[in-house]
């Protein structure tokens, strides 16, 4: 059954397994040059500008490709299944790990952290904002006296 714990502690898994990708991509590009580098058309040409709006189209491709890799590869290696953390089962480990469904998690975390970042934020304000025991903030106004 998905709680308000368990979705914190999916949020929180695909979140650093979207980071770790990012990390392994920005690794990558300080390796191979074409992925670090910013094209611009040598003059104002239409063939020079299309060129170097396909090089950087490429760049950004290959710098999802490595990223989307990089996260199946963590879920692969890790063998835990997000959709089992955030159901809060038992046990979240799965002994065959490098199935289709591993990919498919890389690709949902790679292209979902910026969601799942943001999500993150508000379901731990959530669960704050329920924890502590102060009724909710109401405005005051200050009052001196009657007024004439």
């Amino acid at each position: 059954m998905v709680n308000l714990d368990s979705s914190i502690a999916f949020l929180i898994y695909v979140t650093a397994v979207s980071s770790a990708a990012a990390g392994v991509t920005e690794a990558c590009k300080s390796v191979i040059p074409f992925l670090a580098t910013d094209y611009e058309p040598k003059e104002d040409c239409w063939e020079d500008v299309n060129h170097a709006a396909r090089l950087n189209h490429y760049k950004r491709f290959f710098n999802l490709l490595i990223s989307v890799v990089a996260a199946g590869i963590i879920f692969g290696v890790m063998g835990i299944d997000p959709a089992l953390i955030l159901t809060g089962a038992k046990t979240a480990y799965v002994e065959h790990s490098w199935k289709l469904g591993t990919w498919i998690w890389g690709i949902v975390a790679v292209f979902g952290s910026p969601f799942f970042a943001s999500l993150l934020k508000i379901v731990e304000g959530y669960k704050q904002s329920m924890n502590s025991n102060q009724p909710p903030n109401r405005p005051r106004e200050k009052v001196t006296g009657p007024r004439r």
